[in-house]
């Protein structure tokens, strides 16, 4: 269910507008992920010749109440000290199981450069970081199969 950038405007940075209208859907649980193995900030770096060394995703998040991310450029942390998530199947594996674990969307921080950084929290205490390079937030009717 990718929609393209004449849709909707590419988001890359966040403003305290932004910001304030994320915070609002801190505490929604998460109900369903999609993970894409080629990312597209990949393929828009190896055109440019600009290659990031960290691995990255496209990662689409459905929260429950109606509104999704589709997330580009996404590096995964266990911690922000850690390093990112590389391998595709074991990144698919343990987003799936934080939704099955009732996971939700527990804050929302910008780092020194105005990115966002989305952090997903289980009730057991386990928690991700997602690094997005660029999103889209928009609503959706029916989750994809």
């Amino acid at each position: 269910m990718r929609r393209s950038d004449k849709e909707l405007p590419l988001m890359m940075a966040v403003d305290d507008e932004t910001y304030e209208e994320m915070m609002t859907l801190v505490g929604q649980r998460i109900v369903h992920v999609g993970l894409w193995e080629d990312s597209l900030s990949t393929a828009l770096a190896e055109r440019t010749g600009e290659l990031s060394d960290l691995p990255a995703f496209d990662i689409d998040l459905y929260l429950e109440d109606g509104v999704y991310f589709e997330l580009y450029g996404v590096s995964c942390f266990d911690d922000l000290e850690a390093e990112p998530w590389s391998d595709f199947a074991e990144s698919l594996n343990r987003l799936v199981n934080m939704v099955k674990a009732q996971a939700q969307l527990s804050d929302v921080a910008v780092d020194e450069a105005d990115s966002l950084i989305l952090i997903l929290s289980t009730p057991a205490g386990e928690t991700v970081y997602l690094a997005v390079a660029a999103w889209l937030l928009a609503e959706w009717d029916e989750l994809p199969e």
